[in-house]
């Protein structure tokens, strides 16, 4: 005869149940002692263990005994394992005997074996619950994350809602139907995602290949050819640069490589090929500058760029380290005033582009060089666009050099070539991307609502089930 729950239970029940179900403790269940398997002592045993690593592929690692370095558990099927580690996370498992092999289990899961009161599908769904969870992570052991560990002990109080076997079938076979239909939504989402995200990449190349704005070109035609538009932007920095102050020399742009060569593409009426180190100064932080002057400052007035600023999608808000304007004060080349182009020259996000905000003064910190653009023709913003387009981001890289760490030299960077049209259209086509990005950006924002709402609408359905809502 089932024992009847009657004190407050240390999650969020008990409360009232539908006739002919009750209450009883998830101890009733934690199976105590069990049998513990040395996998080594049959090294060409084959086993199916359930590991946590493997938890998020949904199949045991099918593994011979000799590959196994610990003592483990002996589990059968229908057994259901929760997770000791770090247990906000959802890990619940049902275990299945897929006859290939003796079925074992790591130690970091508790385990309830089969009991003649319950279906394993039933529970599996209960240990599911938000609520089970957040009970569980509030009273685990450890100093956080994936060191913190919860006790059996801390699982047996908990009130669990039990009825008749055929009634608590219905109920898993509701859930699953439910579940079902949140799958198909939850699938059209991570499509609709996706979609989003080839949709950019195809809208950035139309943008930098002049595809974009064919119409605009067709109906305010100027007389200047790409070769004059040249002309006039060299013109203006050879201008600049004799007003110059400082005796600073920019460094011409080596030839493009036959590996970029090959990736250039007709240029539309009016625009030109121009390489970014004809129209720009290019510059990084020097290793000696950095050990020579930089100090790390918590009250430095400068906030340090560094590369993780420069994200896939452009400028990054971060955390600052900063140094004292005075400390650095002889590091001119390094200090930005906003409009400076950004580009990762080394490590994991090599290639990566933004602007740096205009009207803030920062300084230029490691493993991420400065690009200057040195005449009023030629708007970063647009050469940051061509930059994180395929097509721009693959001549930028066509140069990289093949080492186990990517990276590209100041040389490589001024080397790239860019595909630039006259000013008027770069300011249209910025206007049409902006407009069609922020778009895009509503359309991601809406599949994440939906995305976090599928997630409350599973807990929903648990909630339900569980008070005999749903059967």
């Amino acid at each position: 005869m089932a024992k009847r729950v009657t004190a407050d239970g240390p999650v969020d029940g008990p409360w009232t149940l539908p006739k002919e179900w009750y209450w009883e403790r998830l101890g009733s269940f934690v199976s105590k002692g069990g049998t513990s398997v040395t996998p080594g002592r049959t090294p060409d045993e084959k086993f199916q263990l359930y590991s946590v690593p493997s938890h998020p592929t949904g199949h045991p690692e099918s593994i011979v005994g000799r590959e196994i370095g610990s003592a483990k558990q002996a589990v059968a099927a229908n057994d259901i394992l929760l997770c000791k580690i770090n247990p906000r996370i959802n890990r619940v498992w049902k275990v299945i005997d897929h006859d290939t092999g003796r079925l074992i289990a790591s130690t970091e899961w508790i385990r309830f074996a089969p009991d003649e009161r319950v279906e394993p599908d039933y529970l599996r769904y209960f240990l599911m619950r938000d609520a089970v969870r957040n009970y569980l992570a509030a009273n685990a052991s450890g100093v956080g994350g994936s060191l913190t560990r919860v006790r059996p002990s801390v699982v047996e109080p908990i009130p669990f809602p039990l009825t008749s076997r055929d009634q608590q079938r219905r109920v898993v076979t509701r859930i699953d139907e439910l579940f079902a239909e949140i799958d198909d939504g939850e699938a059209a989402l991570a499509r609709a995602r996706d979609d989003l995200a080839t949709w950019r990449k195809a809208l950035l190349k139309a943008a930098v290949t002049g595809e974009l704005t064919a119409d605009w070109r067709t109906a305010n035609a100027s007389t200047e050819t790409g070769a004059d538009l040249s002309d006039r932007i060299l013109a203006e920095r050879a201008r600049l640069a004799s007003k110059r102050l400082g005796k600073r020399r920019d460094k011409a742009p080596e030839e493009i490589t036959p590996a970029q060569q090959r990736l250039l593409w007709p240029a539309p009426d009016g625009w030109t090929w121009m390489q970014l180190g004809a129209f720009s100064f290019v510059t990084k932080l020097a290793g000696f500058e950095y050990t020579k002057f930089v100090r790390y400052d918590d009250d430095g007035d400068l906030r340090v760029i560094k590369a993780e600023n420069a994200g896939p999608h452009g400028f990054k808000e971060t955390n600052y380290s900063r140094v004292r304007s005075s400390s650095v004060a002889e590091l001119t080349r390094s200090r930005l005033h906003g409009g400076e182009l950004l580009m990762v020259f080394v490590g994991a996000g090599t290639g990566n582009v933004a602007t740096v905000p205009e009207g803030e003064d920062f300084f230029l910190g490691p493993n991420i060089g400065m690009m200057r653009v040195e005449t009023d023709t030629v708007s970063p913003r647009f050469v940051e666009l061509f930059l994180r387009s395929p097509v721009g981001k693959a001549l930028a890289t066509a140069a990289m050099k093949a080492v186990a760490q990517p990276s590209l030299s100041m040389g490589t960077i001024r080397q790239i070539p860019v595909l630039l049209p006259p000013a008027a259209e770069q300011g249209e086509i910025l206007r049409r991307v902006e407009q069609a990005l922020t778009a895009a950006a509503d359309c991601g924002t809406d599949v994440r609502n939906q995305q976090s709402a599928a997630a409350t609408l599973r807990q929903s359905i648990l909630a339900a089930a569980f008070r005999g809502e749903l059967a």
